[in-house]
């Protein structure tokens, strides 16, 4: 039987032999590198190019690297396969963490990879390693593929949205990325949110590539920071956790916060939408990002060889929350939309789950005819309460639910369910392309 001993009793304890020789060792052996702060940690998955042929991923230590870099191998059954992985050096950004602490982040791009096929990779700084994790390419033809799309996370994102996530996850399994409509976290700012973010994750975030669009909230600075109100850009730990596409609007302020990916067959567009809601900002920040974001949307819009086109944006074109509208905001994307034959708008925001009919010049119109779906939808635990402006255009409206999508795409048909994270279907509706336009079916 091992003898207990009091906490005195075992700090009155004698050295013996066998324990100053652990002692003497310990003092001689190297200091243990992971313990020092070199495991990679917040790790994320997206894209900076062509998913067929590219992937990025960005992670973070606590002490800055010596030699950042990752490693990727086709994935193979057969364990012995690290002789084959080709290595990737990685660029370095140091997180500000305040009151003399920093961190440092990560981003690698893989390139050169082959379509549709599965990779795993790793990062680190060639001694300490994170582990093998897995994705696969995007095909380089239309083919079948389904993702997640979620809403504002914002809120107790450790202890609350952590379910949602890991639900909608749980659900599919294979689907092949992540929507995120803004709101990721409540402060912009605060590093520790992010930290939330990434645990509520876990390895998702590692093996799920992310397609991200800020919220309001990610722009937060601090209170009292000179530049709040005169600068739309996203606070610094948006920069650090994403490297994704610089094929965005003429906004060197602004990168990754507004750029599109194209995925068999499909636009992805994620328009930072926050200097069209006014929030606050100043109105000539305001017009110098508007006037941007407009000329580059319509060229994307206007140059798209894919027969689906889905825009991701955070406040909604149709705002369905208690004392929100944004006419102005509509006036100046709708029409667009609609020109170029937009499929489907994702949206956050409300904290409400919504979904319009097709819309047209701000009317219902046939199912046939060419018209635009906006769904707005909330993954955290913070709600609102809907209104009556903009429900004559609504299908569905759902309070206090948090909520996750799956979205089925393939060369003719697209399918979009909601599920409140009970598991039940809360609204579901599908497009069949014919052409440029597509036919609406409601099932909801």
């Amino acid at each position: 039987m091992i003898p207990k001993f009091t906490r005195r009793q075992f700090a009155q304890l004698a050295p013996g032999p066998f324990l100053a020789s652990l002692a003497t060792r310990a003092a001689a052996a190297p200091p243990d590198p992971a313990a020092a702060g070199a495991v990679p940690s917040r790790i994320v998955l997206s894209w900076a190019g062509d998913p067929a042929r590219t992937q990025a991923v960005t992670w973070r230590t606590d002490l800055r690297a010596a030699s950042p870099q990752a490693q990727v191998a086709k994935f193979l059954a057969d364990p012995k396969f690290e002789p084959l992985a080709t290595t990737t050096s990685a660029a370095f950004q140091k997180d500000d963490l305040g009151d003399g602490r920093s961190a440092a982040h990560y981003a690698a791009r893989f390139q050169g990879l082959e379509p549709n096929t599965a990779y795993c990779y790793r990062v680190g700084d060639g001694q300490v390693w994170g582990e093998w994790n897995v994705f696969r390419t995007a095909s380089a033809t239309p083919e079948p593929f389904r993702f997640l799309y979620v809403g504002d996370e914002q809120n107790s994102i450790k202890s609350l949205w952590s379910r949602s996530i890991r639900r909608a996850y749980a659900a599919a399994p294979d689907a092949r990325f992540l929507v995120h409509a803004g709101d990721l976290v409540a402060e912009g700012y605060d590093d520790s949110l992010w930290g939330e973010w990434s645990d509520a994750l876990a390895f998702i975030s590692a093996t799920v590539p992310s397609i991200p669009v800020p919220g309001n909230h990610d722009l937060h600075r601090p209170v009292g920071a000179p530049d709040a109100k005169s600068s739309l850009a996203a606070a610094w730990p948006w920069r650090s956790h994403f490297a994704l596409p610089a094929n965005g609007p003429d906004l060197d302020d602004m990168p990754g916060q507004s750029y599109y990916l194209d995925y068999q067959g499909v636009r992805f567009i994620a328009l930072d939408v926050n200097a069209f809601a006014e929030e606050g900002y100043d109105a000539a920040a305001r017009q110098r990002v508007t006037a941007k974001e407009v000329e580059w949307v319509t060229r994307v819009l206007s140059d798209n060889p894919n027969r689906w086109t889905i825009v991701v944006q955070h406040q909604g074109i149709y705002a369905i929350a208690q004392d929100r509208e944004y006419a102005a905001m509509r006036a100046a994307l709708a029409p667009l939309y609609e020109k170029y034959h937009v499929d489907l708008v994702l949206q956050g925001h409300d904290h409400v789950y919504a979904r319009t009919h097709k819309i047209a010049r701000d009317r219902i119109v046939d199912p046939s005819a060419p018209g635009v779906i906006y769904v707005i939808s909330v993954s955290g635990p913070k709600m609102y309460k809907t209104q009556k402006v903009n429900s004559q255009y609504m299908a569905k409206m759902i309070e206090n639910e948090q909520f996750y999508q799956i979205v089925d795409v393939s060369p003719n048909r697209l399918a979009l369910t909601a599920y409140s994270i009970d598991g039940a279907v809360a609204d579901k509706f599908e497009l069949r392309k014919n052409g440029t336009s597509s036919t609406y079916i409601n099932h909801s």
